[in-house]
């Protein structure tokens, strides 16, 4: 029967892309932000919901309804990205995010399969796809980065004019979801996030803001979790040191020499921040070696004891750490780089540097010889730093 189908299928598809490409969609920059404190990164990746029909502002879509509800419900800052493509298939999906900077990513959020209901693929091409797809994340992405596949919803909740073939593709809809969720328990990072048949289109406008902030509802529940656990001000003050060290140990970074690539990096931080010095640092299990610098005539010794040292504390915390005033601070007013009448340091802020697998190794520091406001923005940009360091490690 369903071989018998697929032809008018594939034409209910063809004419379904041509009826939305008269629809309105969003024309501004594929990315939607919610403002707050060391913002999560999010990327949105396929088709239907992720599009954003029926709007014209990815704030009114998917990206923005979902940036808010996460930083509402985190007291943090997200930033959404979106990699949105109308006629994506799980067979061009891997290829596609092979495009992207996944390391960049707190949460990946994935969208596939609407067209792949319509064109009834085979659950066995279905299967052996996903579990590619789902192989290459498992491999590539920080353990840290939470994965969400998003069930092929039912045509009948996010188009208007579905019908009887509709219906069928529906059903079929159906296994694709099952396979996939088999194929998901695989795999601790990733949530398969059922998609309700109950969240409706608003049929008047065929999508409005408030479809999207339902469907937002539906997807964000899951993210919340992930991330709030993921809130330093939740975790043990010190990580686990054995595996810390063996991620360490793995990398190989520690104790090597120099390189140009981190040094542009720890130059490139200097001017953004108009620091006094800027240093590239992985922490060992007494010391901490340094890698970079922006000014490699103010480092005495590239191996620093790990005791009474900044990194030490750093380390701990998953986000930022900041330390306005040293002198002003009793946790740090005695340390030797503090006091230390060539040194004086005043200011240190730190993101850390985190292994393929999420262990926290090293961090990218700021030093200042003069007590500073630290903002929001400032986070964010140590932050990509830092990343960029990771994305060298790989």
């Amino acid at each position: 029967m369903y071989r018998i189908a697929q032809p008018v299928l594939r034409l209910l598809l063809w004419r379904l892309n041509r009826a939305v490409d008269a629809l309105p969609r969003p024309v501004d920059s594929p990315r939607a932000q919610a403002p707050g404190p060391d913002p999560d990164h999010v990327l949105l990746f396929g088709s239907g919901p992720v599009v954003g029909y029926g709007v014209l502002s990815h704030d009114l879509a998917l990206p923005g309804q979902l940036a808010r509800q996460l930083s509402a419900a985190t007291g943090r800052g997200t930033d959404v990205d979106v990699a949105a493509d109308t006629t994506i298939v799980i067979e061009r999906a891997l290829p596609a995010l092979r495009e992207l900077e996944l390391w960049r990513y707190d949460a990946i959020v994935l969208c596939i399969g609407a067209n792949n209901s319509l064109l009834f693929t085979p659950t066995a091409a279905w299967r052996r796809s996903m579990e590619q797809l789902l192989e290459h994340l498992d491999e590539t992405v920080p353990t840290s980065t939470g994965i969400y596949v998003v069930a092929v919803p039912p045509l009948s909740s996010v188009n208007v004019s579905a019908g009887a073939m509709g219906r069928l593709a529906g059903a079929h809809a159906d296994r694709l979801n099952a396979e996939t969720r088999r194929l998901v328990a695989r795999y601790p990072q990733v949530t398969f996030v059922p998609f309700s048949p109950l969240v409706k289109a608003d049929f008047t406008r065929y999508r409005s803001a408030s479809t999207y902030q339902q469907w937002a509802s539906v997807i964000a529940a899951p993210l919340i979790r992930q991330l709030n656990a993921s809130d330093p001000d939740r975790e043990p003050e010190r990580p686990d040191e054995s595996s810390r060290l063996r991620a360490l140990e793995a990398s190989g970074i520690a104790g090597s020499g120099s390189e140009e690539r981190f040094a542009r990096i720890a130059v490139l931080a200097n001017q953004l921040f108009g620091a006094d010095q800027t240093l590239i640092s992985f922490v060992d299990r007494d010391q901490l070696f340094v890698k970079a610098s922006a000014r490699p005539e103010l480092v005495y010794s590239p191996v620093i004891p790990r005791a009474g040292s900044f990194a030490d504390w750093a380390i701990r915390r998953s986000s930022v750490f900041v330390v306005e005033d040293a002198l002003a601070d009793p946790r740090f007013a005695q340390f030797e780089s503090v006091t230390n009448a060539e040194v004086r340091l005043r200011f240190y802020a730190a993101y850390p540097i985190q292994s393929s697998f999420g262990e926290r190794i090293g961090v990218v520091s700021v030093l200042a010889r003069e007590p500073r406001t630290w903002t929001d923005s400032e986070t964010s940009l140590l932050r990509d730093l830092a990343l960029m360091v990771q994305r060298e490690l790989d």
